[in-house]
């Protein structure tokens, strides 16, 4: 629990296209996906908001295996451009 408050919107970044090309312009390839509730308990189910975890490489390390998505996928853009307002979803600053 502790690492799900750590991780939460402490120091993010509001989540848009420009947003994504701007993670894409330092470097970045990777987000990971993190789903919280909405007292920053992990939940994939039914998160209350996502926090995007920014890497340049992916993990190696089996332990760190988790939910990837590529910054130039369709599918983040997708999200990017759409108005819902639940789960919200945010960057994470490194």
């Amino acid at each position: 629990m502790r690492k799900g408050i750590t991780e939460s919107r402490a120091g993010t970044t509001e989540f848009s296209t420009m947003a994504l090309d701007i993670l894409q312009s330092r470097g970045y390839k990777f987000v990971q996906i993190k789903g919280l509730t909405i007292d920053n308990h992990f939940d994939y189910v039914e998160p209350h908001f996502l926090v995007l975890v920014p890497y340049k490489e992916l993990p190696t390390d089996p332990m760190k295996m988790d939910i990837y998505e590529p910054i130039k996928s369709e599918l983040l853009y997708n999200w990017a451009k759409e108005k819902n307002e639940y789960p919200e979803i945010v960057i994470a600053n490194n």
